[in-house]
């Protein structure tokens, strides 16, 4: 009978050191060095909950738990662009919420996760971002063709096309001076923001070209001409003085 009592006295010392080791390792965890806090963010809404394609950065709200002072926002786009969204642009955050003024250019899912200064990040949040048949995304709009001065090559060249309403997946269609059509998407473009990207195209005619910019949406822009001159001989500078 004595050795079953020192048997259960035993248990009960060994259960209750480690409820205090637990409890020790839990506060460590909420309060090391007196500030640091190891529970991660968790995002539970964003609010639109299913935003419509714009042009314009629009604002969302972010709400959940364990938001600290210097949490950021991760965003990866529905091409498998990243972005961090940080600092000044966390706007109106509290503990419970945040908002953010992001450009939602293109439809499809993006994918959310929210970063703690101490690394804690909260899991994937999906927000599908569509076009509304009463709010349709605005067309695409070209303002300029750079460089001002194009001239003839056999090679490819980097033109940089300026303008609005701008969306990944476009496609640029190009008219040479005898009417033929060429159209250029994917790899044969860079540098997509929603105004301005890069267009690599040989321009092998000296004329007029035409340059119209087509969004997945089916809209179409403007046509811009930009005219492509011969590239001047070292005899012809030496003639015009250069």
């Amino acid at each position: 009978m004595l050795v079953m009592e020192k048997i259960i006295m035993r248990t009960k010392r060994t259960a209750s050191l480690a409820v205090t080791v637990a409890c020790f390792a839990l506060a460590s965890g909420l309060h090391l060095q007196g500030q640091e806090r190891l529970v991660a963010p968790v995002i539970t809404a964003v609010d639109p909950r299913s935003p419509m394609v714009k042009a314009e950065p629009q604002l969302l709200t972010v709400t959940g738990s364990n938001f600290l002072a210097g949490v950021s926002l991760n965003v990866v786009e529905p091409d498998g662009r990243k972005r961090t969204i940080e600092g000044d642009a966390i706007l109106a955050r509290r503990e419970t919420s945040f908002q953010v003024a992001i450009v939602l250019a293109a439809p499809g899912a993006y994918t959310l996760t929210a970063t703690n200064p101490d690394r804690g990040t909260s899991d994937q949040f999906v927000v599908r971002v569509q076009i509304g048949a009463s709010s349709p995304a605005a067309a695409p709009k070209v303002d300029r063709v750079l460089p001002e001065n194009i001239t003839k090559d056999p090679q490819p060249q980097i033109l940089k096309i300026s303008g609005q309403h701008f969306v990944q997946g476009l496609t640029v269609s190009v008219t040479d001076p005898i009417g033929t059509v060429q159209q250029f998407k994917g790899t044969s473009l860079g540098a997509l923001t929603a105004t301005s990207f890069d267009l690599s195209v040989a321009l092998e005619m000296v004329g007029d070209y035409s340059l119209m910019v087509t969004n997945p949406t089916g809209q179409s822009s403007n046509n811009v001409t930009f005219k492509v001159t011969m590239r001047a001989t070292p005899s012809a500078r030496l003639r015009r003085g250069w």
